[in-house]
């Protein structure tokens, strides 16, 4: 992979991110408002998991690229951003796990008051891990460049 390719999908990977987000924020707020979820939003809830799993996905292709091409210098030149990629990566996993788990938990249990909430609760710590992730995502992006 050349470095152009690279950078356009390490561009695509954040920006499909922050679309997840966007999305997500929509069953988070209307499900602190609303007695039952419309159908709107559990389509949202559904749509943001996958928007931020799809990321998620794209990044564990482009790892590698990352790993032999990327890495090496950044751990060299800036060890501190090498790091808070890493913290990324975790936040990362722990964003679309709790999306992916407040989807299901809206579309199984979200007829009752508990599984709304549990439902909105993992959405909204989905949503407020993505965000950090995104905040540390153009933190390293801005200075991890590929080597080639």
């Amino acid at each position: 992979m050349n470095g152009a390719l690279y950078s356009l999908l390490e561009r695509v990977h954040g920006l499909a991110a922050a679309l997840g987000l966007a999305v997500l924020l929509h069953p988070v707020i209307t499900l602190r408002a609303r007695r039952k979820p419309s159908r709107g939003a559990v389509l949202s809830a559904d749509l943001g998991a996958l928007l931020l799993l799809l990321p998620s996905a794209l990044g564990v292709w482009l790892y590698p690229v990352y790993r032999a091409r990327v890495k090496p210098d950044l751990v060299e030149e800036a060890a501190r951003i090498a790091a808070l990629f890493e913290t990324k990566e975790h936040l990362a996993l722990m964003a679309v796990a709790l999306a992916v788990s407040g989807a299901l938990s809206l579309r199984a249990a979200g007829r009752t008051e508990e599984g709304r909430r549990a439902a909105r609760t993992l959405l909204a710590l989905a949503w407020a891990t993505g965000v950090a992730t995104a905040a540390l995502g153009t933190v390293v992006a801005s200075i991890a460049q590929p080597g080639w």
